[in-house]
């Protein structure tokens, strides 16, 4: 089975069309691009709609929620207008500071149950983006038991991988993977069938250092993002002593199960 890359914003590319060509090259074949807010899902749709090989999401991210209260009316309508969205994403919350403007811990959690609550109602899988907020993250979704997805860009040690996988979700392995031993060891113990790849491109790239010494992944391309993911599959296939075209096989087939494609 062809790689599926499981997060990636292909949007945001000068030319995605070429990197795309260039990954399929290397044995991927699907991607799927996360919702950030209503103008982002417009562009996306427009560039990518008719595309077999993208599949596309919708959602409110927490770096760029409207100011008023939580209101899903907009994220609704887009909904109920484009059937062809597969998840409810990206979502989440975000306490890391990085700007003096961040909205509020409390309003990034009530948008963030407001979007649980559609995914719920239409029974689809969410895309959660939590940096520094896995326990807040797990409150809000012991309200919605029947809701499941993947937590992208997964950081954290094993026993906080295990709370999302008992609770039904994948985690999404991405160029952390190269930085942090922790996240390495959790998503190389959880079960494989709970984990995706993914490499948030074009922001997430691994490091030119953290390919060097026993590590033999050099991407084919260093300035295509997109090639990042045979690179982070090969290390967390190491990791779990799989043969990597094995592991591959996996992954594609756990993100074709929660998104289709």
């Amino acid at each position: 089975m062809a790689g599926f890359d499981s997060h990636c914003h292909l949007d945001f590319l000068d030319d995605p069309g070429h990197c795309m060509a260039s990954a399929q090259s290397a044995g991927l074949d699907h991607w799927l691009v996360p919702g950030t807010g209503p103008d982002q899902w417009q562009q996306a749709h427009r560039q990518f709609s008719e595309d077999p090989r993208v599949s596309l999401a919708a959602g409110h991210h927490p770096w760029f929620l409207p100011e008023k209260p939580a209101d899903t009316r907009t994220l609704v309508s887009w909904l109920d207008r484009h059937s062809d969205c597969v998840a409810i994403g990206e979502i989440g919350l975000d306490f890391f500071k990085h700007h003096p403007e961040s909205p509020s811990a409390q309003h990034q959690f009530d948008w963030f149950l407001a979007q649980l609550a559609i995914a719920r109602d239409r029974t689809l899988p969410v895309i959660i983006h939590s940096v520094k907020a896995h326990d807040r993250i797990l409150q809000g979704l012991k309200r919605f038991p029947s809701v499941v997805g993947v937590v992208h860009g997964f950081v954290g040690p094993y026993v906080q991988a295990m709370a999302y996988v008992d609770r039904g979700f994948y985690l999404g392995a991405g160029s952390v993977i190269f930085q942090s031993a922790k996240t390495l060891d959790a998503l190389a113990r959880i079960p494989a069938e709970r984990v995706l790849v993914e490499t948030d491109a074009p922001d997430q790239r691994i490091a030119v250092q953290h390919l060097s010494g026993s590590h033999s992944f050099q991407p084919e391309g260093l300035d295509n993002p997109l090639l990042d993911w045979p690179s982070t599959l090969s290390r967390l296939a190491e990791a779990r002593d799989l043969k990597p075209e094995v592991f591959q096989e996996q992954v594609s087939q756990n993100a074709t199960v929660l998104f289709g494609g």
